[in-house]
């Protein structure tokens, strides 16, 4: 079994592993032994090339929803981050590295804002490994790779240099080694483990009383017991909600009690449902318009059957859902228009888009929203004119408005394309099926 740190100075959170806690007046961090960290750190994964933290990463609902309240309750601050395998081996490895620096900053920033941990409890500490290239060797010992020994001895024999190891894996048997590697392990490596050490805020950690006592005694008072119990079987820890939205319901107000100019108020029905994730930022929402008004001694006809499909980005990430948010559709639509004797419409058409809008809780739950939306893209259809009677002569039935030969009349003769503003929205939104959250493992 791996060795652990002093557990009198440091202490191992059970239902997250991969953090130790001490109080404020332990100074040095914990140490982490190669074979403790492949055994308790956790992985986040980055999109090749990029430095940002994924949204839909897991590591970052574990983290928002269960283990920042349960540090914020006992004003923990964070005080290092041990990265490992902060980039990928496949690429260059002085682009490997700058990865590595941005991407250990921001995994920084990411752990250290949420706690709305302040400038004067910085700097916070970071040490990282860019090519993690031991790694790469345990996990050939544990598969019982045939070229186990020949790696691990290029690692060795280049001690600890990462650049020189890489040059010569890249030359191992003539280079079929390596790409083995690519395709065998790298999918492993691609990936950041980390290890975290917080500490009690110094404001906030009771105060030792003025007694004579030994160094070693002095960092054991008041502490980790009293202020910071922490068993097997600690319950403090603030678990994953036990409800999360899955699908909602909404309706365009502006479609369901529509006036138009020339025809008057044409109320319909507007339903769409939109799916969530448990995290991230993209949602996906479908739709379905329906007006259906038919004034047959006015000549006003208005039939609409419109079906939308939509693609939404909040900005605000981490599975929250609310605020400003981007969006891009696509339609379909059929469609029966009248608004007099000799002004009718009918046919089909389509088209697609971008959107902006914000979203508003309208209860503490959360689960009722006012949104506001507009739309903006292009729409083409194709449509026949029609009018009451057939040239003058009025038979009680409705034609299509064409004067040419019947044998050349062709259906959807005409066209009309659209570009600017093609929609807009006053929604209200209600959740109506909620999941339970998948609790997260530790690793």
């Amino acid at each position: 079994m791996a060795q652990k740190p002093d557990a009198s100075l440091y202490r191992q959170l059970p239902k997250y592993p991969f953090v130790f806690v001490s109080d404020s007046i332990v100074t040095t961090p914990p140490l982490i032994t190669d074979s403790l960290f492949d055994e308790i750190a956790h992985g986040v994964r980055f999109q090749v090339n990029r430095t940002e933290i994924p949204s839909s990463d897991p590591f970052v609902s574990l983290y928002n929803d269960s283990l920042v309240p349960w540090l914020k309750k006992h004003n923990l601050i964070l005080r290092e981050v041990f990265v490992k395998g902060a980039a990928s081996p496949e690429g260059p490895y002085d682009n490997n590295v700058w990865l590595s620096r941005r991407r250990t900053y921001r995994l920084i920033d990411f752990l250290s804002s949420n706690l709305d941990q302040t400038i004067a409890h910085q700097p916070i500490n970071s040490k990282f490994v860019t090519e993690d290239y031991a790694y790469l060797v345990r996990l050939m010992q544990l598969a019982g790779d045939a070229e186990y020994h020949q790696v691990k001895a290029i690692w060795d024999a280049c001690g600890g240099d990462e650049r020189l190891c890489k040059s010569k894996l890249m030359a191992l048997n003539g280079g079929t080694t390596w790409k083995r590697l690519l395709k065998t392990y790298f999918p492993t490596l691609r990936q950041s483990r980390m290890v975290l050490w917080y500490m009690v805020n110094p404001e906030h950690m009771p105060l030792p009383k003025c007694n004579l006592m030994s160094t070693t005694d002095m960092l054991k008072v008041p502490g980790l017991d009293a202020y910071l119990p922490l068993s097997v079987t600690d319950t403090t820890a603030v678990q994953p909600r036990s409800r999360r939205h899955l699908i909602a319901i909404r309706t365009n107000l502006l479609h369901d009690f529509l006036y138009v100019p020339q025809f008057g108020f044409a109320p319909g029905g507007n339903i769409q449902l939109e799916y969530y994730p448990l995290s991230g930022h993209y949602t996906f929402n479908a739709g379905f318009t329906f007006h259906n008004h038919r004034h047959w001694d006015t000549h006003k006809f208005f039939q609409i059957r419109d079906v939308q499909l939509e693609l939404r980005r909040y900005f605000k990430g981490q599975g929250q859902f609310i605020g400003t948010f981007v969006d891009a559709y696509l339609q379909g639509m059929m469609y029966g228009i009248g608004f007099s004797e000799s002004k009718g419409w009918e046919g089909e058409g389509g088209g697609a888009g971008i959107g902006l809008g914000h979203s508003w809780n309208l209860t503490k739950r959360g689960n009722l929203r006012l949104e506001l939306t507009a739309n903006f893209g292009m729409f083409i259809t194709r449509y026949d004119p029609y009018v009451w009677g057939n040239s003058g002569k009025i038979d009680g039935k409705y034609y299509y408005d064409y004067h040419g030969n019947v044998s050349d009349f062709k259906k959807r003769n005409h066209q009309f394309l659209w570009f600017g503003p093609t929609n807009a929205g006053l929604h209200i939104t209600y959740d109506i099926i909620y999941r339970k959250q998948r609790k997260e493992a530790a690793r």
